[in-house]
């Protein structure tokens, strides 16, 4: 039996184990997400804090690669947040280059997409660096092989479709010499007519690619951290973070820092006032001889 606090939205857990794709709360959140929140939350604040406390901060501008609505809603109500999409709006394909658009975000979210990106998928990581601010960051989780060797199961992608043959699931691509390529041999997270599952990474791999693509250091996670719901098993994906340079607020969002900080301390004195309010008008009617006289008859309120 695990039991857990979600850091996604704030909810007491008890499950029977925690699996990677299988929703363990009730806000459908799983193993990968909540250490994907938990990478983000310590990357911008420097402890885990539950995404639904996350201060308001327009002043941070993230995107995300198919977020969960899980916390994808949540984050869209706390920063500068879009979540994009690869085949309809808001569409943001990472395969292709976006001029003007560089140094744009704080942080770019991918949960199990780069596994599918189309080939090469250093393209990819190299556009994730170029939209990202010095200061960015890219918070992933992609399901590693224990290999060393990465598998790239169609490295002559070009133009392809996935058609349906007597029940099963073809690729058909013509390469860019122009041969015509077929193969049924297709792998899908989802199940058919999901996502095609482009390629196998490994650790050694990635991180060797992510610091091709420009950035600067690149951490995985491997700890369980099982009060959040964070436990690994074999078939788990691979929480990381890559950083360009040390990730810091700008003079703008420390000014929204300590205006949420304010108001926050502003909201705890004025409970604390009414409670305080409260109890003494309790005390008061307590007191009062018309109360008393109708305690004496058995009617009235009654006070704690």
């Amino acid at each position: 039996m695990v039991e857990f606090t979600c850091n996604i939205c704030g909810a007491q857990n008890q499950v029977e184990q925690v699996a990677r794709e299988a929703p363990s709360c009730k806000c459908d959140s799983n193993v990968r997400v909540r250490a994907l929140v938990h990478l983000l939350s310590v990357e911008l604040f420097g402890q885990d804090i539950p995404l639904v406390d996350f201060p308001r901060l327009p002043g941070i501008r993230g995107v995300g690669m198919s977020d969960h609505r899980s916390y994808a809603d949540i984050l869209a109500k706390k920063f500068d947040y879009t979540n994009t999409f690869y085949d309809r709006e808001p569409r943001l394909d990472f395969t292709e280059s976006h001029p003007g658009m560089e140094g744009t975000y704080d942080f770019i979210l991918s949960a199990d997409v780069l596994e599918h990106v189309a080939p090469p998928v250093d393209r990819t990581l190299q556009e994730v660096q170029r939209l990202l601010k010095p200061t960015g960051f890219l918070v992933a989780t992609v399901p590693c092989v224990p290999e060393d060797q990465l598998r790239e199961h169609f490295p002559e992608l070009h133009e392809y479709r996935i058609v349906i043959l007597g029940g099963s699931a073809v690729l058909v691509n013509r390469r860019r010499d122009g041969t015509l390529e077929t193969r049924t041999d297709l792998s899908f997270h989802g199940g058919i007519g999901s996502t095609l599952e482009m390629r196998q990474l490994t650790v050694t791999e990635l991180h060797a690619k992510l610091l091709g693509s420009g950035f600067r250091e690149v951490q995985f996670l491997f700890d369980n951290s099982s009060e959040m719901g964070i436990v690994f098993d074999e078939d788990s994906s691979r929480p990381l973070v890559a950083r360009k340079e040390p990730f810091t607020f700008d003079r703008a969002t420390q000014l929204q820092l300590m205006s949420e900080w304010r108001s926050s301390e502003t909201r705890v004195w004025e409970e604390r006032e009414r409670a305080r309010t409260m109890a003494d008008q309790i005390a008061m009617a307590s007191d009062s001889r018309w109360v008393q006289l109708g305690r004496a008859f058995g009617v009235g309120p009654r006070f704690r």
